[in-house]
């Protein structure tokens, strides 16, 4: 075989198997597929396409393109020739790494030629003009810590069980007080400082909390003339889910977030898109593809990942991948990904890329809510109440009972036993919310192992008893009594002299604010009043009442492999225009041209398409043209999305992509007949 003389001859001359490598490593050069070797020669060597691939190369491969792109400046150059050179600065051991790398160089088109003649493609010079050299021995993961997966999969659970406690207990809150969204975008310090207080948890865990909570669409804008962050309508269908497909929804949106929330801190302007980063997903995948690759149970230091990576992808390297790695970890054990600093199974798990399925995904949740079972103390269905009006939950609640007592109590403290405390304004967001005295004695009575002492039976009657006492509706506001002594007070209080309060009649009182503002004054000056619709019925104010649309999520991209059969058919569609050299092929005759298809329905078509790519075999198809004439051709299935056939065409010797609503008839290939 003659020694090419560029790199479209080079390209020409690999075997189908060699080429299908290429494609599947650079996918890029797939779409749209070229016609020709020509037309893929250009792709290949345009600069955008050139730095890709090189954004994937490691230091060791950077370095011998380097090299061999300075030795063929004017000349080609000899494999051994460049190895040597190339390993000037390295010991003899590196000997196989570089000769490995100039197999790897040929096989991505970034050299070409005989290998006593190689050449290093032009674009390439001025992009590895600065690679680093690289050092010897390499980094590896090498040998981390070794831990129990016992104990790792156990911290990780707890850690995910916790993670779903926060979203739920910033969901159910933003429920009765949604925060205002800025003009800018983005949550306001003021209430970004709220959130971690009733969070009861730091600046970066509540960042966590609030930005993948918007990241699996579980609140949005409410698009109202005074916009509120407010939970959707996906948030009520994500509450009833299984606690494993709860957590796989927060972690595939954290997979796909675009942002670093643990580093946030008391100035940080939360659900900012000024604070995205594209590069950040890929990072971030990367960092748990190399803890991925490491034993069970074995974890890495922030700073010998971060040399591993910057061996294995140099050109990514800089500040963003620094704090990327820094952040991963600290997020990734936030979420339970992680214990000890190791991958939990269940991680390794929903990191696995090969599930796309539906049916594969339902078995994936299976798996991990067994494993997390597995894995996880047993939740409680009981608290225990004390004299000081706190009440203790042992361990993990039952979601049902969790939400009961967030909504009758305040969460003072967290840990393995976690702490609520019941006051006069949590027991009086309860009936706030539709509940009165009797049910919040029955529900103590039922959650509780110890007796319910008796101040906090004298409590909750006391706040039941003066609840809806006092009433405010729109005036812009009024209130309403029927005990004058009330309002007489409340003329008389000097807090609420800024609200513009004018008594209009022995039970009413106007002001000046508006309802919401009224009813803040008045709780916060001792007073416990009920909010009332202009019909004179206390309005109730459920957490699930304030509800908007869920938007549409986004398809997460991705950079999957291309299907072997797309590539089959690519390497086809290359030799084919290879071979027409020029002469134009026609769009009308073709093989077989003539057989008598039957009408099939829709449904039928669809059928036969989906069963022909299934077995991967060709067919016979009649496709109406533009001007309504039927042509039949054979074709070769590749893909059918969106109401789309991809397939190749034996008539054009090309992929190309047909409406499936203009197939008229399909049948398949007799035993005699060949495309």
């Amino acid at each position: 075989m003659a020694a090419p003389r560029s790199l479209a001859d080079d390209l020409r001359q690999r075997d189908d198997a060699a080429m299908g490598r290429l494609l599947r490593r650079r996918p890029d050069l797939l779409h749209p597929v070229p016609p020709d070797f020509t037309a893929l020669t250009a792709r290949a060597t345009a600069g955008p396409s050139i730095s890709r691939c090189l954004d994937a190369l490691d230091t060791m491969r950077l370095h011998v393109l380097h090299t061999a792109a300075e030795l063929t400046v004017e000349s080609p150059a000899g494999a051994t020739e460049i190895v040597m050179v190339a390993g000037g600065d390295l010991p003899p051991e590196a000997r196989g790494d570089l000769e490995a790398a100039l197999v790897d160089l040929r096989d991505l088109a970034l050299l070409w030629g005989a290998p006593t003649a190689l050449r290093a493609v032009h674009p390439v010079r001025d992009l590895v003009a600065s690679a680093p050299t690289p050092t010897w021995p390499r980094p590896g993961p090498g040998d981390g810590e070794h831990r129990e997966m016992r104990d790792v999969d156990g911290q990780a659970a707890l850690h995910a069980r916790e993670a779903l406690a926060l979203v739920r207990d910033l969901l159910d809150d933003w429920s009765i007080h949604p925060p205002a969204i800025l003009r800018s975008g983005g949550l306001s310090l003021r209430d970004f400082a709220a959130a971690r207080g009733r969070l009861h948890t730091d600046w970066a865990r509540t960042a966590l909390t609030i930005e993948i909570a918007q990241a699996a669409r579980l609140f949005t804008d409410d698009n109202d003339e005074s916009p509120h962050w407010v939970p959707t309508d996906h948030y009520d269908a994500w509450i009833a889910k299984e606690p494993a497909e709860q957590w796989i929804d927060l972690v595939q949106a954290w997979l796909a977030l675009p942002r670093l929330p643990s580093l946030a801190d008391e100035k940080t302007q939360v659900l900012s898109a000024d604070r995205d980063r594209r590069a950040v997903p890929v990072l971030r995948r990367d960092i748990l593809g190399l803890l991925a690759g490491l034993p069970e149970g074995v974890s890495l230091s922030q700073e010998h990942i971060l040399a591993v990576l910057d061996d294995h992808q140099p050109r990514r390297a800089g500040d963003l991948r620094r704090l990327a790695v820094a952040a991963t970890l600290q997020e990734g054990a936030d979420l339970g990904l992680l214990g000890a600093g190791a991958l939990s199974a269940a991680a390794r798990m929903i990191l696995d890329v090969d599930v796309t399925t539906a049916s594969a995904q339902r078995a994936q949740a299976h798996r991990i809510a067994t494993c997390l079972a597995e894995a996880l103390p047993i939740d409680v269905d009981h608290v225990l109440i004390q004299a000081d009006l706190t009440i203790v939950a042992p361990g993990p609640l039952v979601a049902s009972a969790a939400r009961n007592l967030r909504l009758l109590a305040d969460v003072e403290s967290r840990g393995h036993a976690t702490v609520y405390r019941i006051s006069e304004s949590s027991i009086r967001r309860a009936m706030d919310a539709g509940w009165d005295a009797d049910t919040i004695h029955d529900l103590l009575r039922d959650l509780s192992r110890t007796p319910v002492p008796q101040p906090l039976t004298y409590l909750v009657d006391d706040v039941a008893r003066r609840h809806g006492a006092v009433r405010v509706g729109g005036a812009l506001a009024y209130i309403r009594s029927d005990n004058a002594e009330a309002l007489s007070a409340i003329l008389g209080d000097r807090r609420l002299r800024t609200l513009g309060l004018q008594r209009i009649a022995e039970s009413v009182v106007v002001s000046q604010a508006p309802t919401s503002e009224l009813l803040t004054a008045l709780r916060g000056a001792g007073y416990a009043p009920a909010a009332e619709s202009p019909d004179g019925v206390v309005v109730i104010r459920r957490p699930e009442d304030r509800r908007t649309r869920a938007p549409r999520s986004s398809p997460v991209t991705t950079r999957r492999l291309p299907e072997d059969t797309l590539v089959a058919a690519a390497v086809r569609t290359l030799r084919a225009g290879d071979k027409a050299s020029g002469r134009r092929i026609s769009t009308v005759e073709g093989p077989a041209s003539r057989v008598d298809l039957p009408s099939l329905t829709s449904a039928a078509i669809l059928t036969s398409l989906r069963g022909a790519l299934t077995d991967n075999r060709p067919l016979w198809i009649g496709y109406a043209d533009t001007d309504g004439t039927i042509a039949q051709q054979i074709v070769d299935p590749i893909r059918l999305s969106g109401g789309v056939l991809t397939a190749f065409d034996h008539r054009t010797d090309s992929v190309r992509s047909f409406t499936v609503a203009r197939v008229t008839g399909i049948a398949d290939l007799m035993a005699d007949e060949s495309p």
